[in-house]
């Protein structure tokens, strides 16, 4: 579901899990970020490359839970269309549990991670354009 990056403030997201912000705007992507993952203490940060390089390692720590965790937080920066194949993994195994925040840069429109997150009710797919004279 496509959510202008303006109106992400307003919406109410604690039924998401699953979130794509990307585009150029870097200092707004993470200020969302912020947002969405205030008040919440077990937040993990990985870089792209650390999870194509370990995939079978990442998704082991995704399953496994700690006793006293009751939500993790996944936050993966850097991302591009080379995280496609887990993530789409990760949705269909349906982990409790878990929200997964993607910052990404720019992406087309013909990228597959992005027509994912568009397409989809359940996942929040936002854009961050760069600021203008117009938008300020």
């Amino acid at each position: 579901m496509i959510i202008k990056s303006f109106e992400l403030n307003k919406k109410k997201l604690d039924n998401y899990k699953y979130f794509l912000f990307y585009g150029e705007n870097e200092g707004y992507k993470e200020e969302s970020l912020i947002s969405i993952t205030k008040n919440k203490k077990n937040i993990n940060h990985y870089l792209e490359n650390e999870i194509l390089d370990n995939e079978d390692k990442f998704l082991e720590s995704l399953i496994s839970r700690s006793f006293f965790d009751n939500e993790k937080i996944i936050v993966i920066k850097k991302a591009s269309e080379k995280i496609f194949k887990i993530i789409e993994e990760i949705i269909k195994r349906k982990i409790e549990d878990i929200s997964i925040v993607i910052l990404a840069g720019e992406l087309t429109k013909k990228s597959k991670l992005r027509s994912l997150f568009e397409k989809e009710n359940s996942l929040i797919c936002s854009a961050f354009y760069s600021d203008n004279y117009q938008s300020l």
